[in-house]
Formats: structure tokens, sequence, C-alpha cells
């Protein structure tokens, strides 16, 4: 199935965001586009700015308190116009020139499914759109509706970098220790069903201290139904799998910068997948493969152009994504 070029919509969801949501919808304008914003119940001003720039930026924005952010995402693609184009954005986070030559790109190519966050409106709900998840929607979208290729390379950053997890989230989303156990629970839940885990994929994936609340919440989890869409990989895993199996050369395809080319993984996961095979996709599309430390994931393969790309991406994200210091090339890891 090939389809033709069609408009392009931009859509999200967004809470308590007030003091990014321009800064981000500005990064992402392009008048060829429309953009479909949900407010999930702001209580900052975000929703009333929304409104103030709306004519600046061709916004559409609706109100859904409560809902989560694969809801909020589900009702914001449904009002993008029929017969487009949709990617969807954060907006907590600001893009540059990548990001827009990959839509072009995608788009360019014709299928319904190009790039992990483009498709068309239409598949994508006749995929089933998205699933009311707070926490690993994407994940879960990405394994059950696919893609067809993939472009590794650095598209946007954060706009606030002070603090990460719960302690960021705090004054956004929940307030007091009631809405801190309540919003912890749902993210344990949301997890679980989103990625498709089972009780040895929390073993293997997790920290020991996480599994008193993690294997509580799988019983709760399969009452409630877990996503899961290969008989031997969670969907975390399998859309590394898909990633690789499906990558494209940046340089080549974009003229993108080599050195915000990178391709990460987790190493417990590239040992589930196969870290041979793993290496021999990287270096296809010109990539050499190091072991690093990342932050959140720990030991990690990272594929880049070269070595010194990895302190440009920390510099431009503006934190210390990779420990540049601790990277070495994986065969030399390997070997030891």
């Amino acid at each position: 199935m090939r389809c033709s070029l069609g408009r392009l919509c931009l859509y999200g969801t967004v809470l308590n965001s007030a003091d990014t949501v321009e800064r981000s919808i500005r990064s992402v304008f392009r008048p060829d586009a429309d953009i479909v914003i949900t407010d999930g119940g702001s209580t900052d001003g975000t929703y009333e700015r929304l409104l103030e720039i709306s004519k600046d930026y061709n916004l559409r924005v609706y109100r859904a308190p409560g809902s989560s952010r694969g809801l909020g995402r589900q009702l914001a693609l449904m009002r993008c116009p029929e017969g487009s184009y949709t990617t969807y954005f954060d907006l907590d986070d600001e893009f540059n020139v990548h990001w827009h030559r990959s839509i072009d790109w995608g788009i360019a190519t014709g299928s319904p499914r190009p790039l992990p966050r483009l498709y068309i409106r239409e598949y994508l709900l006749s995929r089933g759109g998205w699933r009311d998840l707070n926490y690993a929607e994407d994940n879960e979208l990405w394994a059950r509706a696919g893609f067809d290729y993939y472009l590794p390379i650095v598209v946007g950053r954060p706009i606030k970098t002070v603090g990460t997890g719960l302690g960021r989230e705090a004054s956004r989303y929940f307030q007091g220790i009631t809405g801190f156990t309540k919003r912890t629970l749902r993210t344990s839940l949301d997890l679980i069903r989103g990625l498709g885990l089972k009780p040895i994929d929390l073993v293997k994936l997790f920290d020991k201290s996480r599994l008193p609340l993690l294997l509580p919440a799988y019983v709760i989890a399969s009452l409630q139904g877990i996503y899961r869409y290969d008989k031997f990989l969670n969907n975390y895993e399998l859309n590394f799998y898909n990633l690789l199996k499906k990558l494209k050369d940046p340089v080549k395809e974009i003229k993108a910068d080599e050195q915000y080319v990178v391709f990460a993984i987790p190493y417990k996961v590239a040992y589930h997948i196969g870290v041979s095979w793993i290496d021999r996709r990287l270096r296809a599309i010109g990539l050499r493969p190091y072991k690093c430390r990342q932050m959140n994931w720990g030991e990690s393969i990272v594929g880049v152009r070269s070595l010194n790309a990895i302190e440009v991406i920390d510099d431009y994200l503006r934190f210390n994504f990779f420990e540049a210091q601790s990277c070495r090339p994986l065969e030399a890891a390997e070997e030891r």
C-alpha cells in the first residue's frame, strides 16, 4: 500500500507545561501543518497560553481533564484532518532541523507507516490508535502498528533539564502522598501492560529494589490486560529489534550532520536479541559500536560515526546522557 502526499498534522497532549509549550510549538511549526493539542486539565495556565498563541501557529486546542498520555494523543489524533500524515510530539521538548527532514523523507516514501512516530491517520486508527496508557504508550503503539524504516538521529532535546524521574514530575503531575501513590501505581501498571512484560522480564530488566512494587502490580496488570505482540520478545525488545532491522543511514537519506547520528540499546536487551547481530546491523550503515555507560540504562551498546559524537550529543542535550569516558569499542569490551 502506497499513499499520495497529504496534509501534515502534528499532535500531542500536555499537562501543566505553561513555560515550555510555545517554545516547543515554535520548533515544530510549519505552514503546511495543522497542530492539534489535548490539554489534560492543566491548572498552571497552559490551556490559556495555548489559546493565546493558537492563531500564530495554526493551532487547535481541546480539553480532556484527567486523560492519560495515550488517551490525550488519541483524542488529538482523531481531530487531525482525514487523509493526513500525522506525527506526535512532546510539548516539553524542542525539535531541530533533523526532525523536519525526517518527516519530509518519511512522507516521500509513500508508506502509510514510514517511521515510528509518523503514520497516515486512517492507518493508525485502523490499527486501534493509542491505548489509554500513561506510560509505555509509545512502545505499545510501535509494537502493534509497526513501521517500515528508522533513522537513528537526534531530533530534539528537553527544554528543561533540571531534575529527573518522579522528583521532576511532582509539581506537574501530582501533589501530596496520595497523588504520589496513585501515580506510582498507575505508572507501574501501565509499564507492565504497555511493554508486554512477563514476570521473568521484571527480573531481567529492572533493579531488585523495584520488584516489591512491580511483582504485585503484575497481578493487577494481568487482570486489566497486558499487551504483548511477540512470543519471545516483550514490546520493548521487539521495538529495538525492529529499529535495528529497519535502519537507514541518516547522512545518506536526509543529509544529517553525522555527529548527531546515534543508536543506543541497553546491554541487557542487546544480549537477549544478539550482540553480534547488532554489531553487524550498526556497521551496515557506517556506525561503529561502543560499549558505554548511559544515564538510566547502565551498560549500553552505542553506535556512532566517531567517539567525538558522544560528547557533541551530550553537549546538545545539555546533560551527560552518555558517559563518554566509559566508552570502549564493543569488540574490545566483549573480549574482556
